[in-house]
């Protein structure tokens, strides 16, 4: 069985994501907003910062309490929305439930959505059009798949859950690369039986264990974006102290399926760099405004 290394994908991109940053005419900047201190919010926002400084990325964090009014975090996003030394912005989630995800998420102008959530970004990513900011998980999986070999298309790609941070948007993408997707969810009749004639299967439903050996056959690739903490000993991974696990049975599967990913250490590792992906993208679209005004 193939293991698909996130880390090792991972540094082959950060390379080339280094290469561009010291050649662009701006340092490219990140504002992380975050609201309120749940302790898997923090650690993420470490791993940004950290992978920010080592490739030369710029990250601004503003943390404001749990009890911030609406309009304090929009009127923090307008102004960022206003400084042109700031190039992409992101609001990490979730929010505590006295926010609207929704209003806050679409006060970020949409050339500096990083994320990839706005309305305007949603119908450019499905209209596949290439100013498109696409959500990181999504571009992580189809960059691990690429880079291990496994082209999407014409393949039988069977996505299990339907978020719009993750599983639409892998949707959107694989369809781009010309694969036949389907989604599947809490409601699918027969999932077991679906997943186990895609050629691609992806795992997204956050539900620890789910894919075991029945999924699976011996020319299928798996990509496990799930990410679960479970009780058990202390790894070094992701979130630094927990024990984490994917959506997948690893030991079910691993004497099954042609190739899978880990968690931790698949798509993980990829979606923090394509974020960064995203921020350079916005810098050099911003340096070309700037060009065309002067």
């Amino acid at each position: 069985m193939i293991i698909l290394d996130g880390k090792k994908a991972r540094d082959s991109l950060k390379a080339n994501l280094m290469d561009k940053i010291a050649n662009c005419i701006d340092r490219p900047k990140l504002v992380i907003i975050q609201c309120g201190d749940k302790e898997e919010s923090n650690k993420y926002i470490q791993q940004k910062k950290k992978f920010g400084a080592e490739i030369g990325v710029e990250v601004e964090h503003i943390h404001f309490l749990r009890s911030v009014s609406e309009k304090e975090v929009i009127d923090s996003i307008k102004k960022a929305n206003s400084d042109d030394k700031i190039h992409g912005i992101i609001v990490q989630l979730p929010l505590p439930p006295n926010l609207d995800k929704d209003e806050i998420i679409e006060s970020i102008h949409p050339e500096k959505d990083a994320d990839g959530l706005t309305s305007a970004n949603i119908k450019l990513m499905w209209q596949g059009n290439e100013e498109a900011m696409i959500p990181a998980t999504a571009q992580g999986v189809a960059f691990l798949l690429d880079f291990y070999g496994f082209s999407p298309e014409g393949k039988n790609v069977v996505i299990i859950g339907r978020s719009e941070l993750v599983g639409k948007p892998i949707a959107a993408v694989l369809l781009s690369r010309n694969a036949t997707v389907t989604i599947c969810h809490s409601k699918t009749q027969d999932l077991v039986g679906t997943c186990r004639k895609a050629d691609i299967l992806i795992s997204a439903a956050g539900v620890p264990g789910l894919v075991d050996e029945s999924y699976s056959h011996a020319n299928q690739v798996i990509v496990d974006v799930g990410i679960n903490i479970a009780r058990g000993k202390k790894l070094e991974e992701e979130i630094f102290g927990k024990h984490l696990v994917g959506d997948v049975n690893w030991e079910s599967v691993r004497n099954v399926a042609k190739a899978v990913s880990p968690v931790p250490g698949g798509v993980g590792p990829l979606t923090v760099a394509f974020l960064f992906g995203n921020v350079l993208k916005m810098c050099e679209a911003a340096a070309r405004r700037s060009s065309l005004r002067a």
